[in-house]
C-alpha cells in the first residue's frame, strides 16, 4: 500500500526455493531476497523505501527476509510473536528461528509494534485481529476508491475457501456449504472459531484477497472483483509435487 508518502509492505515473503526444499523437501517458486527486491522494484521501490511491514501470521513463507528491512517498523500481533515462541505441536515446523530472532532483536516502537486486537495502523489502514490459522492472524482491510479490500492471506487462501458453493472459485462446489465457508487444515483454534473470522472479514469489507490463489487481482483497485469468472488459473488442487526425503 502506497499512501501520502507512507509504503506498507504487507507479509515479507519466504526464504529463496533452495532453502525451503533443503529444510521442508517441498518445491516452489521464486522467494527470497532478490525475487522480493525485483518485485518492489516494479513498483518503483526499494527495501529502503519501506515504513511499515505488516506481519498478517509468523509463518515461514509470510514473514522471512526482514533482514531487508531493518529501519522499517514491523507490526505483529503480540499474540502471533508469542505463538511463534511456543506454537501448537502442528504448526512448530512453519515458524522460524530465524524470524522470530529478526523481531527480539528489534527496538520498540520504532522498529517493532505489538499490537492487542483491532488497530487502526494509519487512516485507511485497518487490522483485524482473527485468531484462526494462528493464534495471533491478522487481516488487513484497506480503504480504496472502489471499496474496503481485505487482504486475508491464509485466513481463506483461495476463493474455494470463501465462495465453497460457487462454480466460479472451485470446480468442486458444495451446496451443502451455502452461507458458510471451508476451513483450512492447518489451525490453531477450532473451525467455530475460524467460521466466525471469515464472517467478521467479510462483514467488514467489501473483497477479500486470498494469498495463495493465482487468480488475485495484482493491481487494486484497478484490477478489483469480487470473484473470479472461472477456475482457470487456480492450483488449490494442484499443489507442488512433495519430494521423498
Amino acid at each position: 500500500m502506497r499512501g501520502d508518502g507512507v509504503n506498507i509492505l504487507v507479509d515479507s515473503g519466504m526464504a529463496e526455493v533452495a532453502t525451503i526444499t533443503k529444510r521442508l523437501k517441498v518445491k516452489g517458486a521464486r522467494g527470497g531476497h532478490q525475487a522480493l527486491r525485483e518485485e518492489l522494484a516494479k513498483e518503483g521501490l526499494a527495501p529502503e523505501d519501506i515504513h511499515y511491514v505488516v506481519l498478517t501470521h509468523m509463518h515461514f513463507d509470510h514473514a522471512d527476509n526482514l533482514d531487508l528491512f531493518p529501519d522499517a517498523c514491523v507490526v505483529v500481533q503480540r499474540a502471533e510473536l508469542l505463538a511463534a515462541i511456543d506454537p501448537v505441536p502442528s504448526q512448530r515446523i512453519y515458524y522460524w528461528r530465524s524470524t522470530i530472532d529478526n523481531l527480539m532483536a528489534r527496538k520498540k516502537p520504532l522498529q517493532l509494534r505489538l499490537l492487542e486486537g483491532d488497530a487502526d495502523l494509519l487512516p485507511g489502514f485497518r487490522l483485524l485481529s482473527v485468531p484462526s490459522h494462528t493464534e495471533g492472524m491478522q487481516v488487513p482491510v484497506i480503504s480504496t476508491e472502489k471499496g474496503l479490500a481485505a487482504i486475508a492471506s491464509d485466513l481463506g487462501d483461495h476463493y474455494r475457501y470463501w465462495f465453497p458453493d460457487d462454480p466460479r472459485a472451485t470446480d468442486r462446489p458444495q451446496r451443502s456449504l451455502a452461507g458458510a465457508f471451508l476451513t483450512g487444515n492447518i489451525r490453531s483454534e477450532s473451525e467455530r472459531v475460524w467460521q466466525a473470522a471469515m464472517r467478521r472479514v467479510l462483514d467488514n469489507s467489501d473483497i477479500v484477497i486470498p494469498a495463495h490463489d493465482f487468480r488475485i487481482p495484482v493491481q487494486v483497485p484497478e484490477q478489483w472483483f469480487a470473484i473470479p469468472e472461472s477456475t482457470e488459473g487456480d492450483i488449490a488442487h494442484h499443489p507442488f509435487e512433495t519430494e521423498t526425503p
